[in-house]
């Protein structure tokens, strides 16, 4: 099975689209996993803020919802095939620099990836391209599915002052996909407790459930 040299949702997130040369998909061959919505949905941590869907871009790719606390709001303008949500907190910036939440979302056509060589890989881009450092990881379930939680520090890139960074990274099969989301949040100002407070919401309620009609 061969991966792209980097995988490069979390890079695209963490960057704020300043890292060139994203590649979406994964080449392999994925082994078809029966999900029941309903099931699925279940076994999904259920927080206290609304949860927002996010429309997907093909046929086929699974339903992303994310809790949407108050004072967080959405902003389109970083959309593409790869970043698939933004929400910015303007109340809480901190160093000219104001907290995002970017969800991302990767496909592996046709292959049965294993999750440990996407998160292997998706953390290595972190080092070698992003330079973060201090990582720091947590295996986690999503909905049911295999997670990691990643906390790391970003040196400054341009006008981006260092920050502390969080993603959550969650792969899942539906029919014959593989599917790689990733949340990242990141503040300069990690230890505000609003801020500390709606990280959680967001990376513990995130959904990523079967397409419409399972």
């Amino acid at each position: 099975m061969r991966l792209p040299a980097k995988l490069c949702a979390t890079i695209a997130a963490t960057a704020l689209l300043t890292v060139p040369g994203c590649s979406k998909v994964i080449t392999g061959a994925a082994v078809p996993v029966p999900h029941d919505p309903a099931a699925k949905s279940s076994l999904c941590e259920q927080v206290s803020a609304p949860l927002t869907p996010i429309d997907p871009k093909a046929d086929g790719e699974p339903r992303l919802r994310i809790p949407q606390p108050r004072g967080w709001e959405r902003a389109s303008a970083l959309d593409s095939d790869v970043i698939r949500f933004t929400m910015r907190n303007k109340d809480l910036v901190a160093s000219n620099f104001m907290p995002t939440a970017v969800v991302t979302l990767e496909s592996v056509p046709g292959a049965a990836t294993d999750e440990e060589t996407i998160f292997d890989q998706e953390r290595a881009a972190l080092v070698d391209r992003l330079g973060a450092t201090g990582l720091h990881t947590t295996e986690t379930t999503l909905c049911g599915d295999r997670a990691e939680l990643v906390d790391y520090d970003a040196p400054s890139m341009g006008r981006i002052p260092p920050r502390k960074i969080r993603t959550l990274m969650v792969a899942a099969t539906f029919d014959t996909n593989t599917y790689v989301a990733t949340v990242t949040v990141q503040s300069t100002d990690p230890d505000n407790p609003v801020y500390t407070r709606d990280t959680v919401t967001v990376l513990t309620g995130f959904q990523m459930l079967p397409p419409d009609g399972g």
